[in-house]
């Protein structure tokens, strides 16, 4: 541990899922933002197949992989019982890491793992511990929310929706700090020329009508129901497009099946109109090729989706289903339209809606554009997290952030809540 005058250099992301996804794009933007801001970055994941580890690399930001079990939602006593006993030999593992890396600060991503805050906590650390989405059931939230409140010096949660379903989080006071995931917005705008290659890569004509979405092939995702409403879509623009841009997950192979199935019931299964293609790190170059962003996820599934901000800054309209705090960020008639879940025809009929007036399109994707540079961006991410982290030392005794010599104030979790949704 660095000296009560030094200030921390170090925070540790634990995340659980080898796929990337959400908590790792937030690492790969804070990491640069927090070096800038003297806090180093490293990223522990599970050694199990997928494809976060190689992109978080890529952007050179500091990986290390060990086995890291998590809880599955899943009835196989087998998948259960592996968890259980790796469980502690994991949690000395990571405070081995936390040693070695003389790590300052530990970032727990997501409710059901706490391997990492046990560890942070047998070794002093200072535990930051973020709420991403609703997709654990009641009973679960519950049962872990006790374990939370009780380790976590910091409770962070991505908008206020995802820290009302979480028992206890709403009375943490000045411990609770709302959060929206970091956007690059200047690498996500729009971009005529970007468009026009984009759309000869997809293979969509340039006066053509082109809907779809970004995320990973998971049943969280409800895919299907983009597929469903995509088979309405067609019935009044039999030439619109489809694609889904999302990375393959080994554990859900069964859904990919489903998936197709549905794309042959709706005839849309001649590999033309509708594709999923696995977009790798190029989500920034492919997604200004479409007209209409769709996130059709699921109940139980989000918080605030980061594609859905990528989108915005990307000057898209958005139709996105009523899940997690997707509605503290997509406002329903200015940027997009927010509709029930699990109904393909009010995702349909938003979609339409757009599709009919593309002066509607323009206005509203250059106001999600604004909205997007105003109050997505990195650098504010940057800051709301350097707030909570200074926050956590606080609470374990440390002297806080230094910045020009001097401890930064606490943060206001209030006035942070109401900067981030003003």
């Amino acid at each position: 541990m660095p000296s009560a005058n030094t200030p921390p250099n170090a925070v540790l992301f634990v995340i659980h899922h080898p796929v990337y996804g959400g908590p790792h794009n937030q690492a790969l933007r804070l990491a640069p933002a927090l070096a800038r801001r003297g806090i180093a970055t490293t990223v522990l994941l599970p050694d199990q197949p997928g494809n976060a580890a190689e992109r978080l690399r890529a952007a050179e930001i500091d990986v290390i992989t060990m086995p890291l079990h998590r809880l599955r939602a899943t009835v196989s006593p087998m998948t259960q019982a592996r968890f259980m006993a790796g469980f502690w030999h994991e949690v000395w593992s990571i405070r081995r890491l936390i040693r070695e890396r003389s790590i300052d600060i530990v970032q727990i991503h997501g409710l059901v793992n706490p391997h990492g805050a046990i560890a942070a906590r047998m070794e002093g650390i200072p535990i930051v511990w973020q709420l991403l989405d609703t997709r654990p059931p009641v009973a679960l939230r519950r049962l872990m929310m006790p374990l939370v409140t009780r380790l976590a010096d910091v409770v962070m949660s991505t908008g206020m929706e995802v820290a009302r379903v979480h028992p206890g989080a709403l009375g943490l006071g000045d411990r609770l700090v709302p959060f929206y995931p970091p956007v690059d917005t200047d690498s996500f705008q729009p971009d005529a020329q970007r468009r026009h290659a984009a759309r000869m890569e997809l293979g969509v004509p340039e006066d053509a009508h082109l809907i779809g979405t970004v995320g990973n092939l998971n049943p969280q995702k409800g895919h299907e129901y983009l597929v469903r409403a995509a088979a309405i879509v067609r019935r009044e623009f039999p030439d619109v497009f489809v694609r889904i841009l999302g990375a393959h997950t080994p554990t859900h192979a069964s859904y990919e099946s489903r998936l197709a199935a549905e794309a042959r019931a709706g005839g849309l299964s001649d590999g033309t109109q509708l594709q999923f293609i696995d977009p790798g790190s190029r989500i920034a170059e492919l997604l200004p090729a479409f007209d209409v962003f769709l996130l059709t996820s699921v109940p139980r599934s989000e918080g605030v989706p980061t594609t859905v901000l990528e989108a915005m800054a990307c000057g898209l309209p958005v139709v996105a289903t009523n899940v997690g705090a997707v509605r503290e960020v997509v406002e329903d008639g200015v940027t997009g339209y927010v509709v029930a879940p699990l109904d393909p025809e009010a995702i349909a009929e938003a979609t339409l809606r757009l599709l009919r007036d593309p002066g509607l399109r323009e206005r509203m994707g250059r106001d999600g554009r604004a909205r997007a540079v105003e109050r997505f961006s990195v650098e504010r991410c940057a800051e709301v997290h350097l707030k909570a982290y200074d926050h956590a030392l606080r609470r374990r005794g440390h002297p806080g952030l230094l910045r020009g010599g001097q401890p930064t104030s606490q943060p206001d979790a209030e006035s942070i809540s109401s900067r981030s949704q003003a």
